[in-house]
């Protein structure tokens, strides 16, 4: 069973128990439940709804699992002889939905609880590895005694003149 959404102004084809990375949606919370009334098309494995444009009777159930932001796309511009570069970057944000339920008039199909708590417990975790790769900043290393790294300089100078000597 699947069905054709249309959410910030793209198509996604949604199949239950999946997740799906969309253009951000501000005003749901983490957590939070959305229903997407915008169904182009449902099937259910034998037949097809086609909306004209969309299904009156269809809606698809989607629960908001985490907001953040994609990779960068660096965009560079040149002309030549001129002089002239701009070297300008953008993350694009995201709103990441799990699809917990698809209906379309009398059908419908309701995701198993321990898909929603894996799903959960996969953000979660990812999170938490994004926190363990963060440096520290100059002031907890300060705080921990971490020892101040010795210039590069001074150091080849010194072994330099202890080869001499």
């Amino acid at each position: 069973m699947y069905s054709i959404v249309e959410t910030g102004g793209f198509q996604y084809k949604v199949e239950l128990g999946k997740a799906y990375k969309v253009p951000s949606i501000a005003s749901a919370a983490v957590g939070s439940t959305l229903e997407l009334k915008s169904v182009l098309l449902f099937s259910n494995g034998e037949e097809v709804q086609i909306g004209t444009p969309v299904l009156n009777d269809a809606s698809v159930k989607v629960e908001i699992l985490s907001h953040g932001k994609g990779d960068k796309v660096t965009v560079f511009k040149k002309q030549r002889r001129k002089r002239y570069e701009r070297t300008k970057g953008h993350r694009q944000g995201y709103t990441e939905l799990l699809v917990t339920e698809i209906r379309s008039g009398t059908e419908s199909a309701v995701v198993e609880p321990q898909v929603i708590v894996r799903n959960r417990a996969r953000v979660v975790a990812l999170a938490k590895q994004k926190e363990q790769n963060v440096p520290l900043t100059r002031r907890e290393k300060i705080a921990q005694g971490i020892p101040k790294p010795e210039k590069v300089k001074k150091n080849f100078l010194r072994k330099q003149k202890e080869m001499e000597a």
